[in-house]
């Protein structure tokens, strides 16, 4: 199994107090998919506690739940994860500095997951191009059954994730798309679906090691030889 380049000296703020940073490419798609989730929330709450848009489920201690318990959340990975503009801004410090030996070393360090959660940041945008309704904290809710239940990828470096019930959670989103309407229902059943196609993306995504300076080395040597 490829191993992540070893970790440069040189830092950008990723706003995270303690990261967990997994050392083999096999668990970077498992970061990718709590990167994805942090994200998620933290647009999430903060549009909340602006708009003041919670859905309110069907009891008000389901809706206690549910909104406390992805606040927790929240809290955890903003300690044990970066989230999505510590990426955006590492590419365009890097850009903007390309003599930057440094910045490069942690952007490649970086790469395979900011692959990882390109890809599935682009099905969602697929999706919902014009930003119509959509319920975000129920398909993130969905994304970590999926890949930590059902794919049954280990949340070892992670151990934090094993403190939420995701079925408990979907449950109480289920019983109140029972009781909406037609419209609602629809839209809860897409959200599922949509949650389905990004584990399948991020499942069959590769990330590929750059290999031209190994061939060009090889060439030159057997130049050399001839």
């Amino acid at each position: 199994m490829n191993k992540i380049l070893e970790k440069p000296i040189l830092t950008i703020d990723n706003h995270c107090e303690e990261r967990i940073k997994p050392q083999l490419i096999r668990d970077v798609k498992t970061e990718a998919v709590l990167v994805f989730t942090r994200t998620a929330l933290e647009r999430y709450f903060d549009r909340f506690n602006k708009d003041d848009n919670k859905l309110i489920l069907s009891t008000q201690e389901d809706t206690s739940y549910v909104y406390n318990s992805l606040k927790s959340l929240l809290i955890d990975l903003q300690k044990h994860v970066v989230n999505v503009e510590y990426l955006i801004n590492l590419v365009q410090t890097t850009k903007q500095n390309p003599s930057s030996l440094e910045l490069r070393k942690l952007a490649k360090y970086e790469e395979p997951l900011i692959t990882y959660y390109d890809s599935m940041a682009k099905k969602i945008a697929q999706q919902f191009p014009s930003k119509i309704a959509a319920v975000p904290e129920f398909i993130v809710i969905c994304v970590l059954s999926m890949w930590f239940l059902e794919e049954e990828k280990t949340s070892a470096l992670y151990p934090f994730i094993k403190k939420y019930d995701t079925l408990l959670l979907i449950d109480k989103f289920e019983k109140y798309a029972q009781n909406s309407n037609d419209e609602e229902k629809k839209v809860f059943s897409q959200m599922q679906k949509v949650s389905i196609e990004v584990v399948e993306v991020l499942k069959n995504v590769k990330y590929k090691f750059n290999t031209d300076r190994k061939s060009k080395n090889r060439q030159s040597k057997s130049k050399r030889r001839q």
